[in-house]
């Protein structure tokens, strides 16, 4: 069949071809073979002229196709319209073909004929252009021509313009020479200074003809009258000054234009005779002070300041008018003056070192920054103060944010600090705008000294050694007369005063420390880091050796904080600690404060090696402390309250009454201690909240405790502590303000966790007021009240409590075994689950009916007992 198949395929194949080509042989159609193209340009061809006709296909099969075409015998009556169709194919593709290279071949011939075109238009352009040139060379030509005598003319009208200016220039230079040299011999100074200042800008105008003889020679000329002007002023001023005074009869006036002169001249001839003058006005300076003299050691420093003063007032009497104003003669005197002044002393205190004490370098320190305030103070209009640096570090602080501020955020105090952040900053706006219209205009604005250069106590910075040894024994006996001291220094119980239950020697310390730091305001920053390292030392002094040596029973004290010890306290001794704590709070935020202000003191680079942080924490640890033995001392007075609840017989408690003796007992305590501290810490609000809370975290527990500890609870017992409880809950909460006139909500945090352990406290009580039988019912009760956290053996102590027996407890600790094996520490097996329910609850056949109605009893029994004491309760209320 297959076979039979193929041979019909091959037949209709051989048919059409048969037919195909005899139609073929009729048109004579040329046969034209294609070979195949290669894959890469058959894909390109595919990518650029997508089509669906399979004839397109690069692996076009003819057979298939025919095939496709032709499936039987039968479909060959179609031949020829299929012949007709392909032929008008082959027509209509030969049309198009034809049409494509008759345009390609009119395009090709345009394209020639535009590029001919374009050609011709280029000629023309280049003939137009070449025209265009050759008359812009006959323009150029004649332009030239014409301009050629104005170019002449205007060269010579230049070169004679040039040489009749410097014949004039010539002529005044030969003129003014003649002139300055009559005028130097007859001392007219002022108007050889105004001529020599026109000279020397002409003589200029010759610098490029310096070749010339004549030229030269007036160069000359005019030098040796500059050397010989700069010799008679300096010679007159020796001679005005012979004796150090201006002598009488001395020509003022002439040494006055002698000034004018020497400005114009070299400027060496003016320092040279400023620097004489300077010189001559601290000659005696150096004799009277001389190292071997009385009134050279740093106890008379005063006298050189008081000498220099009345030298000062010497000069601006008698030669204040001969200067000028711009030299800044007074200056330079004081310059020099510090100049020798920092030497001398230098070596004084470097031989002389072994008589130097505290109160000595205080006074010269004094003394010394007097005078150079003084002096910063007279001389504040020559100090540079204009450069960038110093007038940027005379700006106040940027203040821009303050008017951005959203005051309905902050509280009274920062508006307070607010408003005069604002006052101070337009007050220091105002300041300025004033000092800019008194400071003067021109060049006396300009500075002509740093004021680094009248400074003299950086001498006394290697002395410094003595100041930090001094402060650093005054420190320490200071130490010495607190720990003395410490009792007789403590405030009175009966003080309304808040400031006053902090101990006085605190606030003498930091006293001491900012009297300190007053007096090395002006030194080095490297003293100051010295002074530093002394307040670290002797704040840690403090915070051992007055503050926690003296927190009641400090012997012992790590014992107590640590153990579970007995502390009583008497109400002195609760009254010391309160003051302890309220000074350790004050040393702690003054601390703080003190590091900031030491960190701007010192250089900027060991400003992050200030660090104060070991001993605020120091001082949190004496705060710590003190709170915790507040907390013991209150749990040690109420423990025999507690104590009472365990050894009362609550089995023989018929009926629930008043709250019973043990919680009045807690209750008078509390009443006893709480008012002291809340009063004493009343400055310190969050620490009081802080140990009523450490207080509760700790007593609570010790009620849960003492609680478990009550044995043979029946159900009245049970109703009888749960009244107590809550009595304890009450006082609890109002604890913080209990005594108090004004009576505070306490904070959330504490309200929430009296509530929550109180209630633990009383979920024990009610499940111990659920009757034991049947006990997968107790179990469920206890679940349900207490939950599974604490696991079977407080389960344990709830049967114990119960006073059951071991038979008893045999049949719930099962039931517990089973409803919470992963509390009973039992996995949850069914062996284990079927005989906790057989030993707790019994089977079915068992007990029947008859333990169903006993549950059901029990529980009316239960919450009938549970409202009863509810109502009790709410009258207690």
């Amino acid at each position: 069949m297959a076979v039979s198949m193929g041979l019909s395929e091959q037949l209709k194949g051989g048919i059409f071809f048969f037919f195909f080509f005899r139609k073929m042989d009729e048109e004579d159609v040329p046969f034209v073979d294609i070979g195949r193209l290669d894959p890469a340009v058959e894909q390109a061809i595919s990518e650029v002229f997508p089509s669906e006709d399979p004839l397109d296909n690069a692996d076009f099969d003819a057979v298939g196709y025919i095939n496709s075409i032709f499936p039987n015998e039968q479909s060959l009556a179609n031949l020829d319209d299929f012949v007709i169709k392909l032929r008008t194919k082959i027509k209509r593709i030969d049309d198009e073909v034809g049409m494509n290279i008759r345009a390609q071949t009119r395009a090709v011939h345009d394209g020639g004929r535009a590029l001919a075109d374009a050609q011709a238009g280029m000629d023309e352009l280049f003939a137009k252009i070449r025209d265009i040139r050759s008359k812009a060379e006959v323009s150029e030509h004649m332009v030239q021509e014409i301009t050629r005598d104005i170019k002449s003319l205007d060269y010579a009208k230049r070169h004679l313009t040039s040489s009749i200016t410097t014949l004039n220039h010539l002529h005044m230079l030969v003129g003014g020479v003649e002139s300055l040299h009559i005028m130097s011999k007859e001392r007219q100074y002022r108007d050889a200074a105004n001529l020599l200042s026109a000279v020397v800008n002409v003589m200029e105008h010759f610098q490029q003809h310096m070749e010339v003889e004549r030229v030269k020679d007036l160069h000359r000329k005019i030098e040796a009258i500059q050397r010989s002007l700069g010799a008679q002023i300096t010679s007159e001023f020796h001679a005005a000054f012979k004796n150090g005074t201006l002598e009488r009869g001395a020509k003022v006036e002439q040494l006055t234009e002698g000034c004018c002169v020497l400005d114009v001249l070299d400027p060496s001839y003016k320092e040279a005779v400023v620097g004489w003058f300077v010189q001559l006005q601290l000659k005696d300076y150096q004799s009277v002070f001389n190292p071997s003299a009385e009134a050279a050691w740093v106890d008379k420093i005063d006298r050189r300041y008081a000498w220099f003063k009345r030298t000062l007032a010497s000069y601006m009497e008698s030669c204040a008018e001969i200067f000028p104003e711009e030299w800044t003669v007074p200056e330079l005197i004081a310059v020099r003056f510090c100049e020798l002044t920092r030497s001398e002393l230098a070596r004084l205190l470097h031989d002389r070192h072994a008589d130097l004490d505290v109160k000595l370098l205080l006074f010269a320190l004094v003394k010394t920054t007097q005078f150079e305030q003084w002096l910063v103070s007279r001389f504040r209009r020559s100090i540079v103060s204009s450069a960038p640096e110093e007038k940027a570090a005379r700006e106040p602080e940027d203040t821009e944010a303050l008017e951005d501020v959203d005051e309905s955020t902050l509280t009274d105090a920062d508006r307070v600090r607010l408003k005069y952040l604002r006052h101070r900053k337009a007050t220091q706006q105002a300041a300025r705008v004033e000092e800019e219209k008194t400071e003067p205009k021109g060049p006396e604005k300009k500075g002509t000294i740093e004021s680094s250069q009248l400074t003299i106590s950086v001498v006394f910075s290697e002395c410094m050694d003595v100041y930090i040894d001094a402060q650093d024994r005054a420190l320490a006996d200071m130490i010495e007369q607190f720990v003395r001291n410490f009792k007789g220094d403590l405030p009175s119980e009966n003080d309304t005063d808040d400031a006053n239950k902090v101990l006085p020697s605190c606030a003498d310390l930091f006293l001491f420390f900012k009297n300190c730091m007053l007096q090395c305001a002006q030194l080095t920053s490297q003293t100051m880091f010295e002074l530093y390292k002394v307040f670290k030392r002797y704040l840690k002094a403090y915070a051992q050796r007055v503050l926690t040596a003296n927190i009641p029973k400090s012997s012992t004290l790590s014992s107590i904080l640590y153990k579970d010890t007995e502390v009583r306290l008497s109400t002195e001794e609760l009254f010391i600690v309160c003051c302890i704590l309220n000074t350790a709070e004050y040393c702690l935020e003054t601390t703080r404060q003190l590091q900031d202000k030491l960190q701007e003191k010192v250089e900027a680079d060991r400003a992050n090696d200030v660090d104060l942080n070991d001993e605020q924490d120091l001082f949190h640890e004496v705060i710590s402390n003190c709170i915790q033995l507040l907390v013991r001392a209150l749990e040690t007075q109420c423990e025999p309250a507690l104590t009472a609840m365990t050894k009362l017989r609550w089995d023989a408690v018929e009926e629930v009454g008043d709250t019973s003796p043990y919680v009045s007992q807690m209750g008078k305590h509390v009443a006893q201690v709480v008012p002291l501290i809340r009063t004493t810490l009343s400055d310190s609000r969050k620490y009081f909240t802080n140990f009523c809370l450490k207080f509760v975290q700790a007593f609570i527990p010790r009620i849960i405790m003492h609680l478990y500890k009550c044995k043979n609870v029946t159900s009245v017992g049970a109703e009888q502590l749960l009244l107590d409880m809550q009595s304890v809950r009450m006082l609890l909460l109002e604890m913080p303000s209990i005594g108090s006139a004004v009576a505070r909500k306490p904070p959330t945090s504490y309200t929430r966790f009296v509530t929550s352990g109180m209630t633990k406290s009383e979920m024990i009580l009610k499940v111990l007021m659920s009757p034991h039988d049947p006990p997968n019912l107790y179990v469920q009760d206890y679940l349900k009240l207490i939950g599974e956290e604490e696991g079977l053996p407080a389960f344990q102590r709830i049967l114990d409590m119960k006073g059951l027996k071991k038979g008893e407890q045999h049949a719930l600790l099962e039931a517990f075994r089973v409803a919470a094996p992963s509390a009973a520490g039992v996995s949850s097996t069914p062996a284990n689950a079927a005989a906790g329910a057989g030993a707790a609850g019994g089977s079915e056949d068992g007990k029947g009916k008859d333990s169903k109605e006993k549950g059901g009893l029990a529980a009316t029994a239960k919450r009938s007992s549970i409202r009863k004491l509810e109502k009790l309760m709410k009258r207690f209320q």
